[in-house]
């Protein structure tokens, strides 16, 4: 873990593909890890104060932003409070927030974030009724009071449908984080691969298969004509 582990995603990255991949630390809520990452040459951080109140939030944000920005290191914040579960933090339904239209031109100037993922009805984890939508009039007004060129993302998008994913893409929404998904897909396929009694490397090699195809998935689920 720690700086190996950073070095060893930032190798990876810049020799196994020409496609362009960012290497990203995600949900960031340490100064320490924050700038570790920041100093061993991450692509950008998604600085997370959103457990903070308002004012706590864009103070620390803004102190983020200045230090990586420093370093030529783009930064993620967010606004409102995604419920459900992600890395074995828990956040209770009754404790989210939804991404208030309201403060977003202000938190975005002060703080001079690169990206912001907002809270409109998306969750971490499985979603909790077959057929999950968003609350697009308040996407629709944080797009509207965001700068026209800033990109909003939307976190806990495993399950939403195609549907709803083209629709947020409409609506501005440049990136999407997959997790649920992915990691179910891993689950299943080392589940089957150890039943047939494989070698641990081709458990590995079935896990890492099951999440690629996942995220080919996606990938073309992103795609807007």
């Amino acid at each position: 873990g720690g700086a190996t582990l950073l070095a060893a995603c930032l190798e990876v990255a810049a020799a196994t593909t020409a496609a362009p991949i960012l290497v990203a630390l995600d949900h960031a809520d340490d100064d320490a890890a924050i700038d570790l990452a920041v100093e061993r040459g991450v692509d950008y951080v998604m600085a997370d104060g959103s457990r903070r109140a308002y004012d706590g939030n864009l103070a620390w944000t803004r102190a983020v932003a200045a230090r990586a920005h420093r370093a030529g290191v783009a930064v993620e914040a967010e606004l409102g409070l995604l419920a459900g579960e992600e890395d074995g933090l828990a956040v209770d339904a009754k404790l989210a927030k939804m991404t208030d239209p309201g403060v977003v031109a202000d938190f975005v100037r002060d703080t001079t974030v690169d990206a912001l993922a907002v809270t409109v009805g998306n969750v971490h984890g499985a979603y909790a009724v077959a057929d999950p939508d968003l609350d697009w009039p308040r996407l629709d007004a944080i797009r509207a009071a965001a700068p026209p060129d800033l990109p909003l993302v939307l976190h806990g998008v495993s399950g939403l449908p195609e549907a709803v994913l083209h629709r947020a893409i409409r609506a501005g929404v440049c990136k999407f984080n997959v997790n649920t998904e992915v990691r179910a897909a891993a689950r299943r396929a080392t589940k089957a691969a150890s039943a047939a009694d494989k070698d641990v490397l081709d458990v590995m090699r079935d896990n890492v298969d099951a999440m690629a195809r996942v995220m080919q998935a996606k990938i073309r689920a992103f795609e807007v004509a």
